[in-house]
């Protein structure tokens, strides 16, 4: 399942989350998306899709905002949650149990190139993936589904809803400065 939906979300909270996340006081840590270090992490086909298409190692700022497992939870972490229920309201219609909500911002590159695919959680596949684009940007999400590649463009306000066991990789913008996403895990209850 792959779901796009445009200029669902309410202008003010569009308009609030970019704010929020372009202050010069908002948290980031440096993420390096390494996959030579990770490997032993990917079993599936994802190795075969970053030799295929590439991929490229790459740094990005992460705020994650809240982890289920590991109790996480900043004080960041209401204004993202009233995007999630926002969506769950508009789109997803039922109930469901957030897992993990993470902020990424990713810098610009002189070359386009794929980032490396991977699923969100390598161990338990039940669940499904929102990304929702803050800003407009070029630097796709590429998602791996029947054997094709769908690229899917940020667009500030865009929700995009996937299941968890979809194999998606992220790009660098190559025109804009920065894309930054929000990235959410749910399963339903």
């Amino acid at each position: 399942m792959i779901i796009e939906k445009k200029n669902i979300i309410r202008k003010e909270l569009v308009k609030s989350i970019e704010n929020i996340t372009s202050s010069e006081t908002f948290p980031w840590g440096l993420y390096k998306e390494h996959y030579d270090l990770n490997k032993h992490l990917y079993t599936g086909i994802e190795s075969k899709l970053n030799k295929k298409y590439n991929s490229q190692d790459t740094y990005q700022l992460v705020h994650v905002a809240y982890k289920d497992k590991q109790k996480i939870k900043t004080v960041y972490f209401p204004f993202f949650y009233e995007l999630f229920e926002e969506i769950v309201q508009k789109v997803i219609k039922k109930d469901v149990q957030l897992l993990r909500l993470k902020v990424n911002l990713l810098f610009k590159k002189d070359k386009p190139s794929i980032n490396i695919f991977h699923l969100d959680d390598s161990k338990d596949k039940d669940y499904k993936t929102i990304i929702y684009y803050i800003n407009d940007s070029d630097g796709d999400t590429v998602i791996y589904n029947k054997g094709k590649l769908k690229r899917i463009s940020p667009k500030a306000g865009k929700v995009l809803l996937l299941d968890g066991d979809l194999y998606h990789a992220s790009s660098n913008p190559n025109k804009y400065d920065i894309r930054k996403v929000i990235n959410i895990n749910f399963k339903y209850v």
